[in-house]
């Protein structure tokens, strides 16, 4: 054999070898995907079902759940959720409470510093202790479908292998904190910015022009009750004279700090209804538009639950629209008799509190009637691939400091 021919053989060998690791590495990586994937077909035994669940999906997706019971009902739902949208819902809990830097490390850690300060988890907790027996059973029915559809999986959702760790189990509070997640989505993060750059504002600017920049336009109304809004009063030139050169002082840094939260985007919806006296069919009708971001996958599941129900027009309950995976809740849908829908409101859920800490015991602070113990919380956040990060909150009546009004007295939370 010459040793061009021995040359071409070694060169050859090494090619079929990196073509059959190519190919391994392929097929493994096919095999743990498609063990990832929900299981849309066949008939599975679930020991948290009284009775059989039966799940079917329209050509557009839609699952339709049809069932013996509510309770079967809730359990099938989790079951479904986990299996097409745990990834998500796991994202969810662990944003409100503070917590996905345990998941996907540093990068989420200035994220989970701000939102642990309201120690939404703690709250859960309180709340889901507080709830009904009716609807603790509820959480529960649907967590143990969570975790029924998790296991079943032959491997865990492909996300956790691409960040090398392993789902948690569903607990019936993290439903609660999926909810909490919307109320962040929808509250600008639940960090009130706004009022805090418009406070510094009013402590720059004279009062009347503050008001004068600050007053609602009556030109985009049109309320259902009441009237309109008085038109803003321009200020004279003795408050504010843009002939003359010069600005008060303070102003050119309080613009550099207003912009980038007065031009953010805000988040609303909106929606009408109309009553059957106007419309051609005789019946209501009712719109809703969200204006939620888009995500991939949708932030919604499209539903159908169907199941027994004597309060229900012939006994049997038919409800279509969308769940929050997450929760059992039907969040907008029609059972057949009425449609329901939600927006977010626009309206002032946050305010800042002035902290008045008593001067000989800063532990304390200023309340109505007296002066009541600030209380230390001593928030310990895991980072993946780094070392913990412990965050001190000091809760008040209000909520939690998180802010400096301009005279740097502290400001509490009041959500």
């Amino acid at each position: 054999m010459t040793k061009k021919s021995r040359r071409f053989r070694w060169l050859t060998g090494l090619a079929l070898a990196v073509l059959a690791l190519l190919l391994i590495a392929v097929g493994t990586g096919w095999w743990l995907l498609a063990g990832s994937r929900a299981q849309l077909d066949g008939s599975r035994h679930l020991a948290e079902l009284a009775h059989p669940v039966s799940i079917t999906r329209d050509a557009l997706g839609t699952a339709t759940f049809t069932g013996q019971s509510r309770d079967d009902i809730d359990v099938a739902l989790g079951y479904v959720h986990a299996q097409e949208r745990f990834f998500e819902m796991d994202l969810m809990r662990r944003m409100a409470s503070g917590e996905l830097s345990a998941l996907v490390g540093p990068a989420a850690l200035k994220l989970d510093l701000n939102h642990r300060r309201h120690r939404l988890r703690a709250v859960a907790e309180a709340a889901y202790a507080r709830l009904s027996p009716a609807s603790r059973h509820t959480l529960e029915l649907y967590s143990e479908g969570v975790n029924a559809g998790l296991a079943a999986m032959r491997e865990r959702p492909w996300e956790y292998l691409l960040l090398r760790t392993r789902p948690q189990p569903w607990k019936p509070e993290d439903c609660l904190l999926v909810i909490a997640a919307m109320y962040l989505d929808l509250n600008s993060d639940g960090r009130n910015q706004r009022e805090l750059r418009l406070a510094q504002m009013r402590a720059v600017l004279p009062a009347s022009l503050t008001d004068f920049l600050l007053s609602p336009a009556p030109e985009w109304e049109a309320p259902l009750q009441g009237g309109l809004s008085r038109s803003p009063v321009v200020p004279g030139a003795n408050v504010f004279d843009l002939r003359q050169s010069g600005s008060p002082a303070g102003t050119a840094k309080l613009a550099a700090t207003l912009a980038p939260t007065l031009e953010a985007k805000r988040p609303g919806s909106n929606n009408f209804a109309v009553g059957g006296q106007l419309t051609q069919s005789g019946a209501a009708a009712l719109a809703n538009d969200m204006h939620l971001g888009l995500r991939v996958p949708d932030i919604w599941f499209r539903t159908r639950l169907r199941y027994p129900d004597a309060s229900a027009p012939n006994g049997q309950r038919d409800v279509v629209g969308v769940s929050l995976p997450g929760t059992p809740a039907m969040v907008v849908g029609s059972n057949g008799q009425i449609a329901w829908g939600f927006t977010n409101s626009y309206g002032d859920w946050l305010d800042w509190v002035r902290v008045q800490r008593d001067p000989k015991d800063p532990s304390r602070y200023k309340v109505p009637g007296g002066w009541a113990s600030i209380q230390t919380h001593d928030e310990t956040i895991q980072v993946k691939g780094a070392p913990s990060h412990v965050l001190k909150v000091e809760d008040t009546r209000w909520g939690p400091i998180m802010g400096k009004a301009p005279d740097g007295t502290p400001l509490a939370l009041d959500w």
